[in-house]
């Protein structure tokens, strides 16, 4: 797995609204995913996290756990959000970590093998904004890994 400094370099390459919303990789496991983001350029009127800020970083998360864990195992592939789910149960009034985590073992390996037999596969994947430890968003969002093909 890519260190937590090379992954925040790919972001900043290749999703830069990640380097403008202050995104940073606190942590990168195969089964977690880490990111922190500072309230400064995410806030809103109300002087609390933008909702959108929140989706988007909530999103990226999750995108990033399944990229570095796809490039570890399988071959290239592009991934696509197909949709997603987010409960606001309090608002971020500071700066926040979002968590993503892969589901279980067995749902891993299923879509591993769709997407090696078939070239495609859709997952699942949840994240968690924490501010201060304390659960404040709850994400879902439903990703898409498609073969990169590559012309000769």
């Amino acid at each position: 797995m890519q260190t937590p400094a090379e992954l925040e370099a790919y972001l900043y390459r290749n999703i830069p609204i990640s380097k403008a919303m202050g995104v940073r990789v606190a942590s990168a496991c195969k089964k977690e995913m880490a990111l922190h983001a500072p309230i400064a350029p995410n806030i809103n009127h109300k002087r609390t996290v933008f909702g959108g800020s929140l989706q988007a970083v909530a999103t990226l998360a999750c995108w990033t756990l399944l990229h570095a864990n796809l490039r570890d195992q399988t071959d290239p592939a592009e991934i696509v959000i197909s949709s997603s789910n987010i409960d606001y149960i309090r608002p971020v009034t500071g700066n926040f970590e979002v968590r993503a985590t892969l589901p279980d073992q067995k749902r891993w390996q299923n879509f591993l093998k769709t997407f090696n037999k078939h070239g495609r596969a859709r997952i699942q994947l949840t994240a968690h904004i924490l501010e201060e430890e304390n659960l404040a968003i709850d994400y879902t969002g439903s990703f898409a890994a498609l073969r990169v093909c590559y012309a000769a």
